[in-house]
């Protein structure tokens, strides 16, 4: 066998296996991508199941948060601090799904639900009058997003109850 044929085969099976290695490195990522954005739903549905959990195990905290949505000029100063530290957890959390959506770590589908969740309590009263003395701890990106929405971009009723 000549040194010219020799040579031709070796690049032949090299260019294989570098195609073959292109693949699987490719079925790898796609992989990794998958379980990335899994943990990232998980993450986002956990954190977010932390708060409504807190929120509904406590009668009193219930009730702080329901009256601090509606009607926050019903709340006593220490009350309406409480609201405003649920509000801190609950946005804090908002602003990271936000984050992580705009990454592209969560799709459309996942996304839909939770944007209108965000909204919903943004447009609430209560929301609001805490909003104007925290706005500044939130990302301008995330700001934006909240500020510029309007309760009519809302499908849920605006007298739906949470």
């Amino acid at each position: 066998m000549s040194w010219d044929v020799l040579t031709a085969v070796t690049g032949a099976f090299s260019a294989i296996a570098v195609a073959v290695t292109v693949v699987y490195l490719a079925i790898q990522v796609r992989r990794n991508t998958l379980a990335t954005h899994s943990q990232t739903y998980y993450l986002a549905t956990e954190a977010l199941a932390e708060v409504a959990t807190f929120l509904g195990s406590d009668p009193q905290v219930a009730r702080i948060y329901r009256i601090g949505l509606t009607s926050p000029g019903e709340l006593n100063e220490d009350e309406f601090t409480q609201f405003a530290f649920l509000g801190i957890s609950q946005f804090r959390r908002y602003e990271n799904l936000y984050f992580q959506y705009r990454a592209g770590l969560v799709d459309e589908d996942f996304w839909s639900g939770h944007r209108e969740n965000i909204l919903w309590y943004f447009h609430r009263p209560g929301m609001q009058a805490w909003w104007k003395d925290k706005r500044l701890a939130y990302s301008k990106s995330f700001r934006e997003f909240v500020e510029s929405s309007r309760p009519t971009d809302l499908a849920s009723p605006t007298d739906r109850r949470v």
